[in-house]
């Protein structure tokens, strides 16, 4: 399913990378882990990612910030970009589909599920 992915998990909180990371490496993908924004930014041109998920609050470049700096370049708008986050509200919801970002999850995150968005994102 996930073989051939490299998927850039950006997430400043350890037991997320780890959850995040399980999952991802359960289904065959190559997971980079980033710690904020700026880390993410600075792997791109080595893993040219297949998705990039990414939590929304971290210090010094949060996931917002991130999805903004992706989608201003013409060489990383294509990638799409998923949002996972502990703050779960209709209003985060909403702003998240607004800004652009292709999914959203809440943590925990529900592993089928995020799978299958993932595969739909990344496989069309």
């Amino acid at each position: 399913m996930a073989n051939d992915w490299r998927v850039i998990l950006v997430d400043d909180d350890y037991d997320s990378v780890r959850m995040v990371t399980k999952i991802l490496t359960y289904h065959g993908a190559d997971v980079h882990v980033a710690r904020n924004g700026e880390q993410c930014l600075d792997l791109l041109d080595v893993v040219n990612p297949s998705i990039i998920v990414t939590d929304l609050a971290m210090p010094e470049m949060d996931g917002w910030q991130t999805l903004n700096a992706l989608r201003s370049s013409a060489e990383t708008a294509h990638i799409p970009v998923v949002a996972i986050t502990s703050y779960d509200s209709v209003q985060v919801a909403e702003k998240v589909s607004e800004v652009g970002f292709d999914a959203y999850f809440s943590k925990p995150l529900n592993p089928r599920e995020f799978m299958q968005t993932l595969t739909k994102l990344i496989e069309g």
